[in-house]
């Protein structure tokens, strides 16, 4: 005979049941939650990206502090600013010293100062185009160094490049496009000079091929150690680094506090990996070479143009990197990849984010070494 469930197994079974279903979620339940935690993401995400963003922005502030060391370390030891370098046709030569007489850029000058001196003095003392020397430079120029990329724009690496400096002198690095070469996101202060475009300057096609009288000395345009204020003299430098500069801190009359050494530069954010079609958008003669070629755009940027060359106040001001433009860039000017403003170190090592709205004529003024504005107008 079968044995009937006890009332009591019944009622446990009910009480099971019931426990299970009162812990289970339901599909609107589950999706309210989803919702919730959506919502919360949502609203946290904006203040996690701009935590990290003053991060990047500290990061950028103290490798612009390390440059400007390094800048006044070198002043110290040589009684002067690090030179700009020969123009775009020429890059780094190890056998040449500092000043005027090495025709790579500042960067380079410097690099002794930033625990880089191994890499300044590679291919020292090999003969040039020898096979020695070939390879050095291209260790060179393929050799990133941190504290010259924002951390908000690229990491430290090497970059396409559409220009590598051989046009005309063959002993330098041959280097394929495609290989890349290391690029600065900082730039030296040029001033607010007329002519500032390597193609402007004197540019020898060889050591042999020097002529000292055609050297567009940039002290010419001075007059008992003054800048000749009606720039008679269009090759005129007004700022700190430059082509072929060898400028003494006496000469920043302005002071050091109160003018520009050398800051972000300003890049279309298509090209920040590089691009080698300069029919491209977002191509740059801003950022299309390496960051030890001589002067350039690459390495040097101005804040005004009094002849107004490229047309708008546009090109010089300050702004932020953004997309979208066509074949005519504001290389020429400073800016950066933060959102918030540009940062500067000046010549006395200090640094200062600006904002991208600063006066047009007070930013003139700080980057003009001795226009006897900056004083009471700096930051």
């Amino acid at each position: 005979m079968e044995k009937k469930p006890e009332a009591s197994q019944f009622l446990f079974s009910r009480n099971r049941n019931r426990t299970l279903r009162q812990g289970a979620f339901t599909l609107v339940e589950l999706l309210v939650v989803i919702a919730i935690i959506g919502l919360l993401v949502a609203l946290l995400l904006p203040a996690v990206n701009a935590a990290r963003e003053a991060a990047r922005r500290t990061q950028c502030a103290n490798n612009l502090k390390n440059i400007g060391l390094a800048v006044l370390n070198f002043e110290s030891t040589y009684g002067e600013y690090p030179s700009g370098g020969w123009g775009l046709d020429w890059t780094a030569d190890p056998n040449r010293g500092v000043g005027p007489d090495q025709p790579g850029s500042w960067i380079f000058n410097i690099m002794e100062f930033i625990e880089e001196g191994a890499a300044r003095q590679a291919g020292q003392g090999q003969a040039i185009g020898s096979a020695q020397f070939r390879q050095a430079s291209i260790q060179l120029h393929q050799t990133p160094i941190t504290i010259f990329n924002c951390p908000s724009r690229r990491a430290p690496a090497i970059y396409v490049s559409a220009w590598n400096t051989v046009r005309e002198q063959s002993w330098l690095a041959s280097i394929a496009k495609t290989e890349g070469v290391a690029k600065s996101d900082y730039a030296a202060n040029s001033g607010d000079s007329i002519k500032f475009s390597g193609d402007d300057f004197y540019r020898p096609a060889s050591y042999a091929a020097i002529r000292e009288d055609q050297w567009s000395q940039t002290n010419a345009c001075e007059k008992n150690g003054d800048i000749r204020h009606d720039r008679s003299v269009r090759l005129c430098q007004t700022g700190v680094m430059y082509y072929r500069s060898d400028l003494r801190s006496a000469q920043i009359k302005d002071g050091t506090s109160k003018t520009y050494l050398a800051g972000e530069k300003w890049m279309p954010i298509e090209g920040y990996q590089g691009i080698l079609d300069p029919n491209a958008a977002g191509f740059t003669y801003g950022d299309n070479q390496s960051m030890y070629t001589g002067y350039e755009w690459d390495n040097h940027r101005v804040a005004w143009n009094p002849d107004g060359d490229l047309g708008s106040q546009e090109a010089y001001q300050p702004s932020a990197d953004r997309a979208g433009f066509g074949a005519i860039l504001p290389e020429p000017k400073f800016g950066s990849a933060h959102p918030a403003n540009f940062q500067m170190v000046f010549c006395d090592g200090s640094v200062h984010g600006l904002n991208y709205e600063i006066d047009p004529l007070t930013h003139r003024w700080l980057a003009n070494r001795e226009d006897g504005n900056a004083a009471s107008d700096g930051p």
